[in-house]
């Protein structure tokens, strides 16, 4: 039984049914502390639907139920995604969020098209060793920048964009005085962008093929406030270079803690049980607008569910031997259980083919004729949206043909 203070957190209350019972004192820190440990032990204790200790919201980690949810036909929950959630409101309705994300897609899905060939090239401008995940990060983004934002954007622009890679400004930095600095260059970015914005629509459109901002633009009402959609903007930025980045680092990592040889899998197999281990969108909340029940828990107006793909994804039930790095079994037809690894239903990450696309073919440009020796990793799982493993040092030393 793990202890927080003095008080063990779980310890059954067999008044109250698991869904229900209320966490004891020191519940709530360990789960800001360590959330996907302590989801781990809740699902132990209590079974597959709990409430989070934080904020109350129900936790699901049953497949069908979780399915129930994210496929909701019935009008239980708010159609509206809060991926869009941004200061000033969120942006909607839903017609102009698939709109902007179908757009984001066609962008970033063009580039990849047209530009693969690069990817040797900005891996080996990372070096023969490099630190992980944040090489990853930096590899995502030189190979976007230019579908990220176009050549002829405004120089400053451009560098504040580099800083918010460099810096990893695009995950949650921990410790006051990064939390101050992370504050202070995103307003400054938002500032930019947000003149950005203005500038593009009171100019002509581009020559040839635009860029991501040129996407939200035209794909916006005309009335959307600037200052929202270049918000939105970085919500995308971020979305396009973090996750392909990490899903990358996840695969070297445990490939070389779990023995894999990944010259010798298919890529795909490898970004797919990366994805599965540590999905993009690890804990998918919807808020509700209809009373019902879930798991024998009654749900009111205004509660939250959230769908826990990280424990669905290690459910033994569904998935054989669940915490190994097993790309192989992704060669045959299964045993497997619900797949989320960029969310579910309608509310499916709009750029994951892309994004899982991008994270094979840069792992194919990262293991391709090099001998590769991973250092460090061994810590634990930094969780601040996505799952960001712990840094490590990659040496790879290319082959001789």
């Amino acid at each position: 039984m793990r202890q927080v203070g003095m008080t063990t957190v779980g310890q059954p209350d067999r008044a109250a049914p698991g869904g229900t019972r209320p966490w004891p004192h020191g519940a709530a820190r360990w789960y800001r502390r360590d959330p996907l440990g302590f989801v781990e032990h809740a699902a132990r204790e209590r079974g597959p639907v709990f409430r989070l200790p934080d904020d109350g919201s129900l936790c699901v980690a049953d497949p069908a139920e979780a399915l129930r949810v994210l496929h909701d036909e019935d009008g239980h929950y708010d159609d509206v995604s809060d991926f869009f959630h941004v200061r000033g409101g969120r942006l909607e309705p839903r017609e102009t969020q698939i709109a902007i994300g179908r757009a984001a897609r066609a962008t970033l899905r063009a580039h990849l098209a047209a530009h693969r060939e690069r990817l040797p090239a900005v891996v080996a401008e990372l070096g023969e060793a490099s630190e992980w995940p944040a090489a990853g990060r930096t590899a995502a983004y030189r190979f976007l920048a230019e579908a990220l934002l176009r050549p002829d954007s405004p120089p400053l622009l451009r560098e504040l964009m580099e800083q918010v890679v460099r810096n990893d400004v695009l995950i949650r930095p921990s410790g006051r005085l990064a939390s101050v600095m992370r504050r202070a260059l995103w307003a400054r970015v938002v500032r930019a962008l947000t003149g950005e914005v203005l500038a593009r629509r009171a100019g002509p459109r581009p020559g040839g093929r635009g860029d991501l901002l040129d996407a939200i633009i035209e794909a916006g009402p005309p009335d959307t406030p600037a200052a929202q959609l270049a918000q939105v903007y970085l919500l995308l930025f971020r979305t396009s270079v973090a996750p392909v980045g990490h899903v990358v680092a996840w695969a070297l990592l445990k490939a070389a803690t779990d023995g894999v040889d990944l010259a010798a899998v298919p890529a795909d197999s490898a970004v797919r049980e990366s994805l599965r281990l540590w999905p993009v969108a690890w804990l998918l909340g919807r808020p509700v607008l209809r009373a019902h029940q879930i798991g024998g828990v009654q749900l009111a107006p205004g509660d939250s569910v959230s769908v826990c793909a990280y424990l669905l994804h290690r459910d033994e039930r569904h998935w054989p031997e669940p915490t190994r790095f097993w790309p192989g079994r992704w060669d045959g037809p299964g045993p497997r259980g619900p797949y989320l690894p960029f969310g579910g239903g309608p509310f499916t990450c709009a750029g994951a083919a892309v994004a899982r696309n991008l994270a094979s073919e840069l792992l194919t440009a990262v293991t391709d004729s090099a001998r590769l020796e991973v250092r460090g990793g061994r810590g634990q799982p930094h969780v601040a949206g996505i799952i960001t493993p712990p840094p490590f040092h990659l040496h790879r030393t290319p082959l001789t043909r």
